[in-house]
């Protein structure tokens, strides 16, 4: 694939995210600003996804159609990997009434499969697709946890550590110390690190050969003092899911 097309490819996605993020019609000067891209440039993916079905215009202002919504469901209907994994999340975040998400590593940060949230009012929004920092999430500490340890010092040696808090790990020495001590248990708890007012706790998952993550996540002050049990229960569920689905294996999704 040539540079151009990564680049277009890029840019595809930023337009859906522009219509994700500003839920209006746009016209081509505006979405040209708001994306930093060439009107030119912008006209020729435009054109393209009009004339395939996925964007339509009215009066010279864009919008995208539900052609998008329409496939995506079917391809997430069709993901052998999360749909098998479903029914366990959601039983989780019956039991233990918090949300709950899988989790898998891609790069340097941590992306969301699946999330479960409860129906009550204050609780963890998480949406699929969304992404956290490797050093400053439970998730990512279980995914880091579950590597060869040559590769996760090689990894870890090149994260950045951004601070999000004050309780944010400072150093990779600190974060490998922490990420042992953490493996050994079976869990990982993330205490107000990347955002003051959450808790996420995180075991690790390995199915088909894929390194995953169950996590949840929830207010601070009304899950800290069960982070242990909460780290016990997804434990136990990732053991059972393991014995249960690790063979035969499905035609697994690259992620």
């Amino acid at each position: 694939m040539s540079t151009n097309d990564v680049k277009s490819a890029r840019r595809v996605l930023d337009i859906l995210q522009f219509f994700a993020a500003t839920r209006a019609p746009a016209t081509l000067s505006q979405l040209s600003a708001g994306l930093g891209i060439p009107k030119s440039s912008c006209l020729a993916l435009l054109d393209t996804l009009e004339g395939d079905g996925y964007a339509h215009q009215t009066a010279g202002r864009y919008y995208l159609t539900r052609r998008w919504l329409n496939e995506a469901r079917t391809v997430a209907e069709h993901d052998q990997l999360t749909t098998r994994i479903r029914p366990t999340l959601e039983a989780l975040r019956d039991e233990l009434d918090e949300t709950l998400i899988l989790a898998q590593r891609s790069g340097d940060q941590v992306v969301y499969l699946d999330v479960a949230e409860p129906e009550r009012i204050v609780r963890f929004t998480a949406r699929v697709g969304q992404q956290k920092p490797l050093h400053a999430s439970a998730s990512g500490r279980a995914l880091l946890g579950a590597m060869p340890p040559a590769e996760r010092e090689a990894l870890v040696a090149r994260l950045p550590l951004d601070r999000y808090t004050s309780k944010t790990v400072k150093t990779h020495k600190q974060l490998l110390q922490l990420i042992d001590s953490e493996a050994q248990r079976g869990w990982h708890v993330n205490l107000a690190e990347h955002q003051a007012d959450t808790l996420s706790v995180a075991a690790p998952l390995v199915l088909y050969g894929a390194v995953l993550a169950l996590v949840v996540g929830a207010p601070l002050d009304r899950s800290a003092s069960r982070a242990d049990l909460i780290g016990q229960t997804l434990l136990a569920a990732g053991r059972e899911l393991t014995q249960r689905l690790d063979s035969p294996a499905p035609a697994v999704t690259a992620y």
